[in-house]
């Protein structure tokens, strides 16, 4: 089965979290025998009109959204569209939020970055978030609350329309979200990410099991 992780830096070169991702994918999904490509976000589009991919993951990125070129937007267009398992994890979380309309800003009180994240206060660590309890197949075997690995400056400030709101947490609320007729998912936390709770990576494994 493949899987297509999308890069969505601004750079094609700066790889290392889209490459942890698939890693960890492949790893998760051995018995599927899941193999994933990674492609950077301008040329998503015409990869997954010629490759059969069962399901996209949206990679993270480390440069504020407004310093993204116009062309980001047509981007943002193809994930609005999506009809296909997707998962956005962290700054892709985001940008699924933004392409369905949704803000996105500085999770502490201080002006949004423009064009740089330096100086930002930043979330980094393990924290606890808490699932509203509303069934889904990208939760099972996941507890009621668990604890994930968090690394971001920005954070989805209000639910997309179309979208439910799946987890919370402190001090970033919107934690995890769900479009309501398409296996579209958002999770602002980074399951690949290696964390004592096994949620992260059973959450993986549910969307290759969905995908599949």
């Amino acid at each position: 089965m493949k899987l297509l992780v999308v890069n969505i830096n601004l750079s094609s070169s700066d790889l290392e979290g889209c490459r942890r991702i698939a890693s960890v994918l492949e790893e998760v999904g051995a018995e599927d025998a899941v193999s994933v490509d990674i492609v950077h976000y301008p040329e998503a589009a015409e990869r997954t009109t010629r490759g059969r991919y069962a399901g996209v993951v949206l990679g993270p990125n480390g440069t504020p959204f407004p310093a993204y070129p116009a062309a980001f937007d047509t981007f943002l267009g193809w994930v609005r569209r999506r009809r296909r398992p997707t998962l956005g994890i962290c700054g892709g979380h985001q940008a699924l939020a933004l392409a369905h309309g949704a803000p996105v800003g500085p999770v502490a009180d201080v002006p949004a970055a423009r064009e740089s994240y330096a100086g930002m206060p930043k979330l980094t660590g393990v924290h606890t978030i808490r699932w509203m309890g509303d069934p889904d197949p990208l939760l099972t075997g996941v507890e009621a609350e668990c604890d994930v690995v968090v690394s971001h400056v920005d954070e989805v400030k209000d639910l997309p329309a179309g979208f439910r709101l799946m987890a919370i947490g402190d001090p970033c609320h919107v934690q995890a979200i769900r479009a309501d007729r398409r296996p579209l998912y958002g999770v602002q936390f980074h399951p690949e990410k290696p964390c004592d709770d096994p949620a992260g990576r059973r959450i993986l494994g549910n969307f290759i099991a969905l995908a599949r």
